[in-house]
């Protein structure tokens, strides 16, 4: 790893943290305003939306402008909004709409920096490093997501939910403090074009397009699919833990984070000894019978259980068609295409969370999450052909 990655990647997982702590105060404040299944899956579709809408315009800014002063950008206006949140959440009479709106407001400002990150973190380093710095990207936001929630349940528990939004902003402000630090950044993130190359497709060789439908196909079915399990987790703990929501939802909330880290460990030997098209045919599979595990009823440890396998083979899934798309780009297109990746995986979760959510007003939570279980198991079965197949010209 070379010396620009390190603090830009700590500023990242402070900003990760006070932006986790803000959506889990809000997935709480949601389960005490309503029991509604779809106002409560609304939360997380307002994370997931704004995600959708930057991931583009973040790629194309991320060519053109200077990285750092962007990420900065991103990170005062995601400090504003928090202290406007606070103040809300003290001052004004809390609403499902006022939720969602603040929420939606700090998706937008927070995934910008997130989804710049993302695309620009692993040009710091060395190409044969790449891999690591996406795997390692990827793994901060899920150990703010492990560790958030816990944090979250304990200051809500002793202090409230302005206390909490206060201790976000600040968060964020300690990723604004490393990013000022001229000599931390200097090299790379300032540059709109990086000096490590990305690896090039060679004049007599592309990537075959018949490869691209199935894997996008697949992609799209296990992001909309498995966006149940987060966006319907608030609902679930309300139903089965009328009395204690902060601190099971924080558990369970936790483990998910906690199971990408789990898939951090495992991703290096499974990359290892398994190529692209089995790893996504086992995650998949994997997201399926776990999605099905959740919805069945289950003590509160064996539920826990499933929350952290399902955050490992989310985290291993996702992360491998990143690292795919990243290291099969053309370095002029690497930037869009990186984008348009996230812009793809996160509509399936902005979709899905709206989904499931209008869908477990109808029929259940428990039967939604199976419903959602059989998307999962059809996109096993669609990985045939999605394997980059390189042909010659």
């Amino acid at each position: 790893m070379t010396a620009p990655f390190l603090p830009s990647a700590l500023a990242a997982l402070l900003a990760y943290q006070g932006f986790v702590l803000a959506w889990f105060v809000t997935s709480v404040l949601m389960t005490e305003l309503t029991d509604d299944p779809v106002y409560i899956a609304l939360v997380n579709a307002a994370v997931q939306v704004p995600l959708l809408l930057v991931a583009v315009p973040a790629g194309t800014l991320a060519s053109q402008f200077n990285r750092r002063s962007l990420l900065l950008a991103g990170h005062m206006s995601t400090v504003a909004l928090l202290l406007i949140y606070a103040y809300a959440t003290s001052r004004l009479p809390l609403t499902r709409w006022l939720l969602i709106t603040m929420l939606f407001g700090l998706g937008t400002t927070a995934s910008f920096a997130m989804a710049l990150w993302q695309i620009v973190g692993p040009d710091l380093v060395a190409h044969a490093s790449v891999s690591t710095a996406t795997i390692l990207i990827s793994g901060s936001f899920n150990a703010a997501r492990a560790i958030g929630p816990l944090i979250g349940a304990t200051t809500i528990g002793l202090f409230g939910s302005t206390p909490t939004l206060l201790l976000s902003a600040f968060f964020v402000g300690g990723a604004l403090i490393l990013l000022s630090i001229p000599k931390s950044t200097a090299t790379g993130l300032t540059a709109a074009n990086p000096e490590t190359p990305s690896p090039r497709i060679s004049s007599n060789q592309h990537l075959s397009p018949t490869s691209l439908p199935p894997r996008t196909c697949q992609a799209a079915l296990v992001s909309v699919c498995g966006s149940s399990v987060p966006a319907l987790l608030p609902a679930l703990v309300k139903g089965q833990y009328q009395n204690d929501v902060p601190t099971v939802l924080g558990l369970l909330t936790s483990f998910l984070g906690f199971g990408a880290l789990c898939g951090i460990i495992a991703s290096t030997i499974i990359h290892r000894h398994l190529g692209l098209g089995s790893i996504l045919r086992l995650t998949a599979g994997m997201v399926f019978v776990l999605n099905a595990a959740i919805a069945l009823p289950a003590p509160l440890w064996l539920l826990s259980v499933f929350t952290l396998a399902f955050g490992a083979s989310w985290f291993l899934f996702g992360t491998s068609l990143n690292i795919a798309v990243r290291t099969e780009a053309p370095i002029a297109l690497k930037s869009q295409l990186v984008a348009r990746f996230l812009m793809t995986f996160y509509l399936g979760t902005a979709i899905g969370s709206v989904l499931w959510g209008a869908l477990a007003s109808h029929i259940g939570v428990h039967a939604a999450l199976l419903a959602a279980s059989v998307g999962n198991m059809i996109a096993v079965f669609v990985e045939a052909g999605s394997r980059p197949k390189r042909t010659r010209a």
